[in-house]
């Protein structure tokens, strides 16, 4: 596993991202990230079905759909994203406790002041962390 592959997101992307993880306050949100090559082509909001500000747990039907839908595209899951609606936008010890997808990014965000969203990026092994960087393209850039 590359720790070190970066995630490259449009800002049409973040936006959808940061829409699901607005509506889902006070609680968390989920859901995942197709594409390949560090570029994500997709996003798939899930629905929190654990209801709370601190952790989440996927729709299970939602989840195998995305699922289904990354695969059929072609692609790969490269991320799973989830809030955190009171911060910090690094993980938590129930983020690292519950890594199974090694090869995924893991985003994390979390509202800033004044309403401006942060979007960090980690990859997890082992219970030990690694922050990626997120490249913001504008929509229809090709790097």
């Amino acid at each position: 596993m590359d720790l070190s592959v970066d995630l490259y997101i449009t800002e049409l992307h973040l936006h959808k991202m940061i829409k699901h993880a607005a509506s889902a306050i006070p609680n968390e949100c989920c859901g995942f990230l197709g594409g390949s090559a560090g570029r994500v082509q997709e996003v798939y909001p899930v629905t929190n079905t654990a209801n709370s500000p601190v952790r989440y747990h996927m729709d299970a039907t939602e989840q195998v759909r995305s699922m289904i839908a990354i695969h059929r595209a072609g692609w790969e899951i490269l991320g799973i994203f989830h809030s955190h609606p009171c911060g910090p936008p690094i993980p938590s010890e129930t983020d690292l406790r519950k890594a199974n997808y090694q090869d995924a990014a893991y985003v994390i965000l979390c509202p800033g002041l004044k309403g401006a969203w942060q979007a960090r990026s980690f990859r997890i092994n082992k219970r030990q962390w690694f922050e990626v960087t997120i490249h913001s393209e504008k929509f229809g850039d090709n790097l």
